[in-house]
């Protein structure tokens, strides 16, 4: 089972369907595949070959989707990058993956350890290809039929570079669909980073032959818009855009076409979805979904009459809710969700550890409080780890603090999180400064956030405290 060839062959299947539509305009199957076919030949000059690292890092759209699978085609192994992420992120990412080259959309800062300029790849895919320095090695050595790494969000705390394989992508996207049913005659409204979902979302638009609809932004009026100019079917949003289309005061429906919304990435709360369906007559699907597993468990058939929760396993998926000695806990009681089934990741890049050396008797530990309630319905109650969300964007306040803490002013740092009405969640740092001068602005200190750090990340409130509490090991209290 190889990736590639799967989609060549959905590709030929129905090379007069649109495929893409983005800020150029509508792009056939045929036409797709002819942009990839002539970059791959252009990698393979390059000496892009079997086993490589190959970072993708573009924006939204056919650039992303041309560069990803003409890597693959050339047996490289590809981690997306989002195009929003700052060089010194990507140096300390490249740290932990040997990537022997970089594609890109001309999106990105430059980067320190490249070798010369990129090179613009004939056929007119807008890529450009960018030989790094360093030994030319296998990215994912002891995974076998690697197909894409991707790290979990920041590079510092617990933050690890997955790896997935061409068949454990295939199974999930195929085991997806038995939950969405997408087909060719489908138009998918596309508004999150395709560097964070390509494994199942796009990989799966593209196998069953529908078209993809690349919205301008994210923000309320373009999601409406391009809804309407394009008759769209399947909406696939965070939390966050639920609230922004549910707060839109333009007056703009939703098409009739538009039957089936899909919220991923955080939990939904139950009133935002219930003042979705009342403005809109459509109901909102939570959807869970894991980068180390795929789309597991969705609400589809429930969304509306119980939207506060994330539905059931899909039929090739089995979940439980277990205490800490991994034993099943009753219905109504919070335990952490844990989930098996197939093309479940195969390891982790950095620190290297075989998926059955993750598993915990077969199970994959999500970190994600759960219950089941008396119907077998599962909840979301919080989670076990310290992970934030941002916008659909997982944060990890380990590495905003590490930021932070580089600054000459700051002593120490903690950070968490305050509710905001739009994003979710929004970071908030308390700052304990350093004796002996002056005390810096605030904006100072967010600006040097800001030059580091992707912005989703940055803090959108700072406290100046006056002694931070530590642990008996001398480490910063986040309790």
């Amino acid at each position: 089972m190889n990736v590639f060839d799967t989609l060549a062959q959905a590709a030929r299947q129905g090379p007069d369907r649109t495929a893409i539509i983005d800020a150029a305009g509508p792009l056939s199957y045929r036409s797709l595949w002819r942009d990839i076919e002539a970059a791959r030949s252009e990698l393979a000059r390059l000496d892009v070959r079997e086993g490589q690292g190959v970072g993708v890092r573009a924006r939204n759209g056919r650039a992303f989707v041309t560069g990803a699978l003409a890597a693959l085609g050339c047996g490289a192994v590809v981690m997306p990058i989002h195009h929003q992420m700052k060089s010194a992120e990507l140096s300390e990412m490249l740290a932990r993956a040997p990537l022997g080259a970089i594609l890109d959309d001309g999106c990105g800062t430059g980067l320190a350890g490249q070798t010369g300029r990129g090179v613009e790849l004939a056929g007119g895919s807008g890529l450009r290809f960018t030989r790094l320095d360093g030994p030319q090695i296998p990215l994912a050595p002891g995974i076998a039929d690697a197909a894409f790494v991707r790290f979990t969000s920041g590079t510092t705390g617990a933050a690890k570079g997955v790896a997935l394989t061409h068949r454990g992508v295939l199974e999930r996207t195929r085991a997806a669909n038995t939950g969405l049913g997408l087909t060719c005659e489908d138009r998918v409204l596309w508004v999150l980073p395709m560097a964070y979902h390509f494994y199942v979302s796009i990989l799966l638009y593209l196998e069953v032959g529908a078209t993809v609809l690349v919205t301008a932004d994210y923000f309320a009026e373009s999601i409406l818009d391009a809804a309407l100019i394009h008759q769209a079917t399947f909406l696939y949003v965070t939390p966050m855009h639920v609230r922004m289309l549910t707060a839109d005061q333009s007056g703009r429906a939703l098409p009739p076409s538009l039957k089936r919304v899909m919220s991923v990435s955080s939990r939904l709360d139950p009133q935002t979805a219930r003042d979705f369906f009342a403005k809109y007559q459509v109901p909102v699907a939570q959807g869970y979904g894991i980068i180390e597993v795929g789309l597991p468990i969705m609400n589809i058939q429930e969304a509306e009459a119980h939207p506060e929760s994330i539905g059931r396993p899909l039929p090739d998926f089995d979940a439980a809710i277990l205490n800490e000695r991994a034993e099943p806990v009753p219905d109504g009681e919070t335990g952490q969700l844990a989930l098996r089934g197939p093309g479940m990741f195969a390891g982790y890049l950095s620190p290297p550890r075989s998926r059955d050396e993750v598993l915990r008797g077969g199970w994959f530990l999500t970190g994600d409080l759960a219950h089941r309630d008396g119907a077998g319905r599962i909840v979301l109650d919080g989670r076990t780890s310290s992970v934030i969300h941002v916008a659909g964007h997982k944060v990890f306040p380990e590495e905003v603090a590490a930021v932070l803490d580089q600054h000459p002013a700051v002593l120490r740092s903690r950070v968490t999180t305050r509710p905001h009405p739009q994003l979710g969640e929004a970071i908030h740092a308390d700052v304990q400064l350093r004796g002996g001068s002056p005390p810096p602005a605030s904006e100072d200190i967010l600006s040097f956030c800001r030059r580091r750090l992707s912005n989703h990340k940055v803090p959108t409130s700072l406290d100046f405290v006056a002694q931070l509490t530590l642990t008996s090991s001398g480490k910063v209290r986040h309790g």
